[in-house]
């Protein structure tokens, strides 16, 4: 797997955070994006894209127009993606800008996948529907290690140690 070297993750944070219109608030902002990075990070497992996961959790809800159910905001992330391709993700393979972009596009409307990758993205973002109480439920989870956690009768207290952590 090609490593994304190249890929400044902290430019693609800031890239994230410019785009954010301050009047869409924090539900859906960079501390969610904060928290699904390093969730994604704590779900990790070999054979899975680490990169890709990283940068998921910047881009998946950047095209929001709203905080309600704006159920195109993930194809509007996936086409973004194909915007920022050759500056901000040159050092992404072409396999890792589609799941990527699969991951972005299918974040809402797609229980699980057959990728490790994505199914990650999509456990780590779902981790976080504690910032909105909204309880994670295991059989929502794509990953084994995402419904074991959010299964843990002390989940809400594992989510507040790790969801304040820098």
């Amino acid at each position: 797997m090609k490593e994304a070297e190249s890929i400044n993750f902290d430019e693609l944070r800031r890239f994230a955070i410019q785009r954010w219109p301050e009047y869409m608030g924090r539900t859906h902002g960079i501390g969610h994006w904060d928290r699904v990075c390093k969730f994604g990070q704590i779900l990790y497992q070999d054979g899975a894209d680490l990169d890709v996961i990283k940068a998921f959790a910047y881009l998946h809800d950047s095209e929001r127009l709203d905080n309600g159910e704006d159920i195109g905001h993930g194809k509007r992330a996936s086409k973004l993606i194909d915007t920022i391709r050759d500056t901000l993700l040159s050092g992404f393979s072409d396999e890792q800008i589609a799941k990527l972009k699969k991951a972005c596009e299918l974040h809402t409307v797609c229980h699980k996948t057959d990728d490790a990758t994505i199914n990650i993205c999509f456990d780590a973002d779902r981790m976080d529907l504690l910032r909105i109480h909204v309880m994670p439920l295991p059989k929502r989870m794509a990953t084994h290690q995402g419904a074991r956690l959010v299964a843990n009768p002390d989940y809400k207290e594992w989510y507040k140690v790790h969801a304040t952590q820098q």
